[in-house]
């Protein structure tokens, strides 16, 4: 009989497939949530999946009825909305954010949010992080607020400053400002067309009485002859 006390090594098994680390480190086994655009959307807020047709999100309640979806976004920004969230080198889905967030269109919120809070890579993290605070918009607060709680770093640290860059953005002496800014331009633009409109009323007008000036001399010189003929006449 064998030794029941005694285990074979594992290790010295010839059959046995060795783990082998992938030494490329900046690609990962990313399975993202494949997002279907013309059935689903991502609330900007907080980055859960939603139905496309729904105004509201079921999770945060938010208002989503005056944002365009991606499903609204031209090709080549759907294109790079699937290049962020499922392709499997961190620094493509990297250059595909940072690329998202020069558009500047807000289409791209949720799919920002969303990578912020599942991509596993960091640096990932932080560019989504960056280019929601470069869009400025309000509904991004909340993602990014939840960001602050995130294990790494510097996602934490571009998550606050992502926030001071939309605060700061939409302060309300910096919208009080900028509506001012615009009833003064609007007030400027309407003077303006006043003013035209009372150029042309006397254009219009100057050239009435020319032409009554020029109907009265045409009416005129009938007579005029008429009364030169009569001198004449006299004079014989």
């Amino acid at each position: 009989m064998g030794n029941h006390n005694h285990y074979p090594n594992p290790n010295n098994n010839p059959y046995r497939v060795k783990y082998q680390s992938n030494e490329r480190t900046n690609e990962v086994n990313f399975n993202s949530t494949r997002i279907d655009f013309n059935s689903n959307r991502i609330c900007p807020s907080c980055g859960k999946i939603i139905s496309l047709k729904h105004n509201f999100c079921k999770f945060c309640g938010v208002d989503l009825s005056g944002l365009r979806p991606m499903q609204d976004a031209d090709r080549t920004m759907q294109e790079l909305a699937k290049t962020a969230l499922t392709d499997p080198n961190a620094d493509v889905r990297k250059e595909a954010v940072d690329t998202l967030g020069d558009f500047g269109e807000y289409e791209v919120l949720g799919v920002l949010a969303y990578i912020l809070l599942n991509d596993p890579d960091e640096s990932v993290r932080k560019e989504a992080a960056d280019e929601l605070g470069d869009l400025h918009h309000v509904i991004s607060l909340d993602v990014l607020a939840k960001a602050l709680k995130d294990r790494s770093p510097i996602v934490r640290k571009e998550a606050i400053e992502g926030l001071k860059k939309i605060k700061k953005k939409n302060k309300p002496e910096k919208r009080a400002e900028e509506k001012e800014s615009k009833a003064v331009k609007r007030e400027i633009e309407e003077e303006v067309e006043e003013e035209k409109l009372e150029v042309k009323q006397e254009d219009a007008v100057q050239k009435i009485e020319e032409e009554k000036e020029e109907e009265e001399e045409s009416e005129e010189e009938p007579l005029k002859e008429i009364e030169s003929e009569d001198d004449d006449y006299y004079k014989l």
